[in-house]
């Protein structure tokens, strides 16, 4: 496996965890823990959308590369 795949697949179980990481926080955010969780919640998605399209990019960007 080379450095660019490494790299692909470290960035998308980046993306995974943040997910996770929001679904616990909306679980929280259920139990009334606060708008605190909410926030984190929404913030974690963000981080994985962005990770994702960060991806895709990189993927694009190195398909070149071997």
């Amino acid at each position: 496996m080379n450095l660019r795949l490494v790299h692909a697949v470290l960035i998308l179980l980046s993306a995974a965890l943040a997910v996770l990481f929001g679904v616990w926080c909306l679980a929280l955010y259920g139990r009334g823990e606060g708008t605190g969780s909410l926030i984190a919640a929404i913030a974690a998605f963000a981080v994985s959308l962005g990770l994702v399209v960060y991806d895709s990019w990189f993927l694009r960007k190195t398909r070149t590369l071997q």
